[in-house]
């Protein structure tokens, strides 16, 4: 058994590309947005999501869109 050196697994690595992530078909033609909240926040959402029976996806939704209504964006 002969010793791989860096060189060659830098090699195969090239070779070799990662298979692409398939997209699940309710994300298809859909862009990701992240946001980072203080964990105050976080625990509030999550709390709102909880409560109301709903997901942290809906309620993002619903707060774009309300966004988007209050400054009046068409």
């Amino acid at each position: 058994m002969t010793k791989r050196t860096m060189a060659d697994a830098l090699q195969k690595a090239a070779a070799d590309p990662q298979p692409k992530a398939k997209t699940t078909p309710s994300r298809r033609g859909k862009r990701a947005w992240v946001i980072y909240l203080d964990p105050d926040t976080s625990r509030r959402l999550k709390a709102a999501a909880a409560m109301s029976d709903r997901s942290m996806q809906s309620l993002g939704i619903e707060a774009a869109e309300l966004l988007i209504e209050r400054y009046e964006i068409r």
